[in-house]
């Protein structure tokens, strides 16, 4: 390999780690909209509830001091249990809308978290390991589906050069899931 495609290959590993960073930035940006949006939805949802209650009870006050044949003990007593039960309910309504918004925050933080946690592990290169883990460390990588000679020298602490030395491989080598690497000379 050349000192050109040596050159060539980190300018294109810089331009993928700038796009990936813009990525991120246009999902943090969506996730931010959408919860800010949430939240719109929910206060919007309150004081739509919030004026139909006080135009209930507003309603019963009315019919109440109406005049004197409604205003009987055991009609006002019957309709303080109505406009109690309705209280009840308007709270009721108000914690469940509040807690199904506040899963729904959690669970697009959840994600959010695992696709920063899936794009920081692959960008993470491992620090290089040490001599007492070489005796730990598989001597044999069988390669998956999707794998790269780049994520399997990542994760196994070698560079790519290394890992080409070590199966005689070419630059123009292809590896296949299922094909056998080894990981030392």
């Amino acid at each position: 390999m050349t000192d050109k495609n040596i050159i060539w290959r980190d300018n294109y590993s810089r331009d993928n780690e700038n796009e990936g960073s813009k990525h991120k930035r246009l999902e943090n940006a969506a996730y931010e909209a959408a919860i800010e949006e949430n939240r719109r939805n929910h206060a919007r949802f309150v004081k739509i509830s919030a004026a139909a209650f006080i135009i209930l009870a507003a309603l019963l006050a009315i019919l109440i001091f109406r005049g004197s044949n409604f205003a009987d003990d055991n009609r006002v007593a019957a309709i303080e249990k109505k406009l109690d039960r309705l209280e009840d309910e308007f709270i009721a309504l108000k914690v469940y809308i509040a807690s199904k918004l506040d899963q729904a925050i959690k669970e697009m933080e959840r994600e959010r978290q695992s696709l920063l946690t899936q794009n920081s592990s692959e960008e993470n290169v491992p620090a290089p390991a040490q001599e007492t883990q070489d005796e730990k460390k598989p001597k044999v990588h069988k390669v998956l589906p999707g794998e790269s000679l780049a994520r399997i020298s990542r994760y196994h602490g070698l560079t790519i050069q290394q890992l080409r030395e070590y199966n005689n491989l070419g630059p123009d080598s292809v590896i296949h899931p299922g094909d056998e690497l080894k990981l030392t000379p």
